[in-house]
């Protein structure tokens, strides 16, 4: 089997599209606030239930993706954000748009399960490494392109035509995703007991590890703003532009961890390093004594360093797996890891910071990166 790199590309588009969902709220909750009267807590409900959707359904929706194919899960992903997208244009109170954003965390599930499945399938054996870790970037690629795509357009156009073109543009998706994604379903190799038993137990070290990295890496990109503005003395503009690009270094991350899998390092070890390096260094960054750019730039490291986890993290998969059927359910418990710990991580680092205080947010941090990192360094070799 050949790698069809125009396919990869496509779908590695189509999740970039689908994180777009995550992004394109934030920028519009001011408008949001001012045409429909949301109080802040509702507009913030309006931002997160799409992870929320993810923590509570990702191990179901990995494994119906495998049962019904993935192409076919993907798709159906597209058309229920598509379907979304346009309740929320025409949306006209909170309840509404909450119904139409929890729906789309349903069509966002979906593609995020199918697409890393369908990767691995298409992709030569030698080729998943770099194909997956080419993945790791969609998160914040999509976030950051949909984020300054919605604050260009709503200035212009208002909130409603923001979630318009966002409608358009997923039919679009869903219209070339029938023509050029595969439908593709792995056969099982053994009854459905055998098979939970044999991806379940290497599976467990590696979402804990996930877990982990998703909270630690959620918990400095939500709160570091507000460090910079208490402690730092930056205006909240700059430092939420700062931050914002210092995340986006997380790309850099992802595309190194493919390069170095493919010269022999192992991702276990690699997830283990990026968990460790990267919280150690914004441990140091958060020095006081450390001036400004300085810190701004260890916080940037932090974040390159981060991004060496989830490219290793969905190199992983295709290795763990007993056979082609448990990836989708391993990617659909992945998915339910992140969403939990993305969930978890603002508020636990918000309460530690606020019975401690901001010099020992490193100390919870460094505890809960520890933890993943031995879990990353648990999970077992495949089987040769």
């Amino acid at each position: 089997m050949t790698t069809s790199w125009g396919r990869i590309l496509l779908i590695y588009g189509i999740g970039v599209l689908a994180a777009g969902q995550l992004g394109i709220v934030p920028p519009l909750v001011p408008a949001l606030q001012r045409d429909l009267g949301l109080s802040l807590p509702n507009a913030g409900m309006i931002v997160s239930i799409v992870t929320l959707i993810g923590a509570m359904l990702g191990l179901l929706a990995g494994n119906w993706s495998e049962r019904i194919g993935h192409g076919h899960a993907l798709r159906i992903g597209l058309l229920i954000m598509a379907s979304a997208a346009a309740i929320c244009a025409a949306g006209d109170d909170a309840a509404m748009l909450l119904g139409a954003r929890g729906l789309a965390g349903i069509g966002y599930l979906l593609v995020v399960v199918a697409s890393p499945s369908l990767m691995a399938v298409i992709s030569e054996p030698r080729h998943p490494p770099f194909t997956l870790s080419l993945w790791g970037t969609f998160a914040p690629a999509g976030i950051a392109l949909s984020g300054i795509a919605a604050a260009s357009l709503v200035g212009r156009a208002g909130w409603r035509m923001v979630f318009a073109v966002d409608g358009v543009v997923l039919v679009l998706a869903f219209v070339i995703a029938i023509v050029a994604v595969p439908d593709i379903r792995a056969v099982r190799q053994a009854g459905p007991g055998v098979a939970a038993r044999c991806w379940l137990r290497p599976a467990l070290p590696l979402s804990i590890a996930f877990f982990c990295f998703a909270l630690v890496f959620l918990a400095l990109a939500g709160l570091l703003p507000a460090y910079l503005v208490a402690h730092r003395g930056l205006a909240a503009e700059e430092a939420g532009h700062l931050v914002a690009i210092a995340t986006a270094f997380g790309i850099a991350g992802s595309l190194l961890a493919g390069w170095m899998m493919r010269r022999g390092v192992a991702p276990g070890r690699l997830t283990a390093a990026g968990l460790m390096a990267s919280t150690v260094v914004a441990a140091f960054a958060f020095s006081m004594a450390a001036p400004v750019p300085l810190a701004i730039a260890g916080f940037t490291l932090s974040f390159a360093l981060g991004g060496l986890v989830p490219a290793a993290t969905f190199a992983s998969v295709p290795r763990l797996a007993a056979d082609a059927s448990a990836i989708g359910p391993i990617n659909g418990l992945l998915a339910q890891a992140g969403s939990l710990g993305s969930l978890a991580g603002p508020p636990l680092l918000a309460l530690w910071v606020g019975w401690a205080g901001w010099s020992l947010a490193p100390v919870v941090l460094l505890a809960i990166a520890a933890i993943g990192a031995a879990s990353a360094l648990a999970i077992a070799p495949p089987r040769s």
